[in-house]
């Protein structure tokens, strides 16, 4: 008789908190309608941060923000988006990992002129994953 795997083979700990850490602290900044597009004009003008630079401090992204983001790159590698640069300065897309080391990422049809633009677009496929996992 095979036994079922334990709460903590399947990491039932973890599932938890995560999901309560993301129904207390990320999801009222996404369902409000005026916080998300907020959060979202923040991200479109600075994706990834900005670092400091001849002694100006770096520019850095909201404690709202980064708690989205945080929440965002805590998912599971299976179906993960990442950006796949395909000419520098030029043409950038979309992957999505396999979840399983040494299988391709599988790459998207739609191409970005620059690193940001890309960034951009897999924050927002990010947050309606989310948001529709969450429905």
């Amino acid at each position: 008789m095979k036994s079922r795997p334990t709460g903590v083979q399947t990491d039932e700990a973890y599932a938890a908190t995560d999901d309560f850490i993301t129904r207390t602290h990320v999801l009222p900044l996404l369902t409000d309608p005026e916080r998300r597009a907020r959060l979202i004009e923040e991200h479109r003008d600075n994706p990834i941060g900005r670092p400091g630079k001849a002694g100006r401090a770096g520019i850095q992204h909201s404690d709202d923000l980064a708690r989205v983001i945080d929440k965002l790159r805590r998912a599971p590698m299976a179906g993960k988006y990442v950006r796949i640069c395909v000419e520098p300065h030029v043409d950038y897309r979309i992957g999505v990992c396999s979840g399983v080391r040494g299988k391709p990422v599988k790459m998207l049809k739609d191409s970005y002129p620059s690193e940001d633009a890309c960034e951009h677009a897999i924050f927002l496929r990010r947050i309606d994953d989310l948001l529709a996992h969450y429905a």
